[in-house]
């Protein structure tokens, strides 16, 4: 077998190229050039996509670039770190399976562009559906390098509904409970409709904001109209809004994105008004009839709030049996700089250097709450 280094390409997310690079590879909307794109304009990171390998065998890295300038206590710092976009992305393969020393060159050939970019630490989440956790086993290094750390843990479990099925079949995966209270909603009025023309995009985001409000959401974690406008015009055309009605009045309405198969409940808000109907499960019936419909595969739920086993998980839960393994990815890069940033972000914000926040360096200085929409930080 040859050692030669394989090629290796460096995409910005201004590149067209990026999805082309994609086309052949199991992959989600998360993997995008047009999901990064929001993300960039958001503020979250610069996009990029590493490309090792060729057609038939190879390894994909979208990620986001962050500069440490800005963080209080890192003044004067130049260097970077890798961190995803929201949801569920990470590495993706073709050609090659979990244990091929192909995935050893590809991450020293990604370490390599790390390098040159001045990366200090990287984290990603992996997705549940694609389980590309697996590829992780390869993402290590040892002797000399030893000082990198690299550590893939895994989380509580996604919830999925399989679209392939008849209507009939699949709800036999609901609680029992949960066919009843469907049936005693819709025999109230609830439907629900494919709003093509995103009429209904601003009551979307004002349901969608009273439920973070509900939920104690952060201020980030709130849209705004020209938010989801942006969403829906960088995502294009994968971005798509159902609204569930009680007759002239909304109920619920949730962004989903649909790509190569995969559905997922994207952001999704519900009328506190008509809680009593619980809107919310004759919302995700209706959106799984319109997956199956356009003969997707899998409508993913995802879990908990900030990856917890929590209410939502179990809510989640009633709606199939089907779990996925969710893990985050974690590697130190430069062992010394991230403990030496550490410890001064530490003393700039007066809190202990012991953290579980990653990177320790960009801790806040009080705890986090948990994301309320239900992926992991």
């Amino acid at each position: 077998m040859s050692s030669a280094r394989p090629p290796v390409a460096l995409i910005a997310g201004s590149d067209p190229e990026w999805d082309s690079r994609l086309e052949g590879a199991r992959c989600d909307v998360y993997h995008t050039r047009g999901y990064h794109q929001f993300a960039f304009g958001s503020g979250e990171g610069e996009p990029f996509l590493i490309v090792v390998g060729d057609a038939e065998r190879g390894l994909a890295w979208p990620y986001l670039l962050r500069s440490l300038e800005g963080i209080e206590g890192l003044e004067g710092v130049d260097g970077t770190d890798v961190t995803s976009v929201y949801g569920y992305p990470g590495p993706i393969g073709w050609g090659c399976k979990p244990e091929d020393p192909f995935l050893s060159a590809a991450w020293r050939a990604i370490l390599d562009v790390w390098s040159d970019q001045r990366v200090i630490s990287a984290f990603t989440r992996f997705n549940p559906l694609l389980g590309n956790a697996a590829l992780a086993g390869k993402f290590r290094l040892r002797g000399a390098a030893s000082g990198l750390m690299d550590h893939v843990s895994a989380g509580t479990p996604t919830v999925s509904i399989d679209c392939s099925v008849s209507d009939g079949a699949v709800t036999v995966g609901y609680s029992r409970v949960l066919r009843q209270e469907i049936a005693a909603a819709r025999r109230a009025g609830l439907a629900s409709e494919h709003d093509t023309t995103w009429a209904h995009l601003e009551a979307f985001v004002g349901l969608y904001g009273s439920t973070m409000s509900r939920r104690g959401a952060e201020e980030r974690y709130l849209l705004t109209a020209d938010d989801v406008r942006r969403f829906r015009a960088t995502v294009a055309p994968y971005a798509h809004l159902l609204v569930t009605r009680l007759g002239s009045t909304i109920a619920a309405a949730g962004v989903f994105t649909e790509y190569k198969g995969i559905v997922q409940a994207h952001l999704v808000g519900t009328n506190d008004e008509l809680r009593e109907l619980s809107p919310l499960k004759v919302h995700l019936d209706d959106a799984r009839h319109w997956a199956h419909k356009r003969d997707d595969r899998v409508l993913h739920l995802g879990g908990g709030r900030g990856g917890e086993d929590d209410t939502l998980l179990a809510f989640k839960g009633r709606f199939s049996p089907r779990r996925h393994a969710f893990h985050t990815g974690k590697w130190i890069v430069q062992r010394e700089m991230y403990r030496e940033l550490a410890r001064r972000r530490a003393a700039a914000v007066g809190r202990d250097e012991a953290t579980p926040f990653f990177p320790a360096y960009r801790a806040p200085p009080f705890p986090q709450q948990p994301n309320p929409a239900g992926h992991s930080e």
